[in-house]
């Protein structure tokens, strides 16, 4: 039934791609809109835990910016599509929170955070609302598409108070979400180009520049990529060859995990990275 509902909105889409700004908006707001379900007990639980504060956004969402910790190091979490701040649980029960304070964004749309649309504009200004409110920012850390609103907005600014990244299960950039939406509804050339039209007059950058690939080559902070090898929602080959000739770049190639890079072995190479900013590259 899901299938056949796609093909149908497909259709209707193609269809309509001839009134070019009717067919944008559609398009637009169809591939931002967001259905989170409610927050499980044990998501609002572990909030609780820390402290929570609304931000607001010069659209009128207010973001939710959860806080562990009183150490002078700050940390902030960022997750991907349908996720929320709850990922990052294990970081909180096992770094030092004496030596970090821990911050975890939840993106607009997603976790406690109001609204019902995400894309990576929001969430760019959602993480520069985060980086204002906290200060200086010692390491992001930043999984799928969270890696790419944080990237972007390092290339929109790159005095941004951010002294190091770490870059997990990432997508090569706006292109690679519109293929996969393309492949989904079956969108012909016409629809797939009013919708480009639109996502450009939405962002601060031309739509090709937002990339992992032109943030790899700008960033002149210590960065980590960590991206498992058998990866399905972000296939690891753009990001690889991406950093290939890029020495400056920690990479690990991860075996055996999935896409949201939740084992033991990932968060001791992270907690090696925000000791040293350095780490050996290898494949686990």
């Amino acid at each position: 039934m899901e299938k056949l509902i796609q093909k149908l909105i497909g259709i209707y889409l193609n269809a309509t791609a001839i009134f070019p700004t009717y067919n944008q908006n559609f398009l637009f707001k169809l591939l931002c809109t967001v259905k989170s379900p409610s927050l499980k007990p044990a998501t609002i639980a572990f909030f609780e835990t820390g402290t929570t504060t609304f931000l607001p956004t010069s659209r009128g969402a207010n973001v939710a910016l959860h806080s562990w910790g009183t150490g002078a190091k700050k940390l902030l979490f960022l997750h991907g599509w349908k996720s929320n701040s709850k990922q990052w649980l294990p970081y909180v029960e096992q770094l030092d929170l004496n030596e970090y304070t821990i911050f975890a964004l939840d993106a607009p749309a997603h976790g406690a955070s109001k609204g019902n649309h995400l894309n990576v504009e929001l969430y760019r200004e959602s993480i520069e609302s985060a980086v204002k409110h906290i200060g200086a920012i010692d390491t992001a850390i930043c999984h799928s598409l969270g890696c790419l609103s944080t990237s972007y907005l390092y290339l929109v600014d790159q005095e941004i108070s951010i002294d190091s990244y770490i870059i997990m299960g990432a997508p090569s950039g706006i292109e690679a979400i519109l293929v996969y939406f393309k492949e989904m509804l079956s969108l012909s050339p016409k629809a797939i180009k009013n919708l480009r039209i639109k996502i450009d007059s939405i962002l601060k950058l031309p739509f090709d520049e937002v990339t992992l690939q032109q943030f790899f080559k700008k960033v002149s902070k210590p960065c980590l990529v960590i991206h498992e090898t058998s990866d399905s929602v972000t296939p690891m080959a753009p990001i690889k060859a991406a950093i290939e000739e890029l020495p400056h770049i920690n990479r690990v190639y991860t075996k055996g995990q999935d896409h949201m890079l939740k084992e033991q072995e990932t968060i001791a190479i992270i907690k090696e990275f925000l000791k040293y900013k350095t780490i050996h590259n290898y494949v686990l």
